[in-house]
């Protein structure tokens, strides 16, 4: 199950990705999201979650989202910096280590109502 939809992505959390990029990470998304919860969440289990909580589910997978994606794009680049006529450009490539810290951080914000499938 997806735990996010793109309309939520762009109007609620006000996401930057165009569509066809959300849809090819919101599987990871929310598949990361079912490793830390030890379960696949179904229709049934979250609609019973109250809306708060199913709020949270939600901004918890767009949240990833960004950080797959910010992930993604530091993997592809193959230059950091380069220099030209005394003119440098460093582009900020994501560790795996701040890669990890962050998603840590991001799936901490999971609703309290998940911890009972831990």
């Amino acid at each position: 199950m997806l735990y996010a939809n793109f309309g939520y992505y762009k109007e609620t959390y006000k996401g930057t990705l165009p569509e066809d990029s959300f849809d090819s990470l919101i599987l990871k998304a929310s598949r990361e999201i079912d490793k830390n919860v030890n379960t696949r969440l179904t229709e049934i289990k979250i609609n019973n979650l109250p809306k708060e909580a199913q709020e949270q589910l939600q901004y918890t997978a767009c949240a990833l989202i960004d950080l797959i994606n910010k992930k993604e794009e530091s993997a592809n680049r193959k230059l950091a910096s380069f220099s030209i006529d005394g003119v440098s450009k460093s582009f900020k490539v994501l560790s795996d280590e701040d890669y990890k810290k962050s998603k840590k951080e991001i799936v901490s914000c999971l609703p309290d109502e998940l911890t009972c499938f831990l």
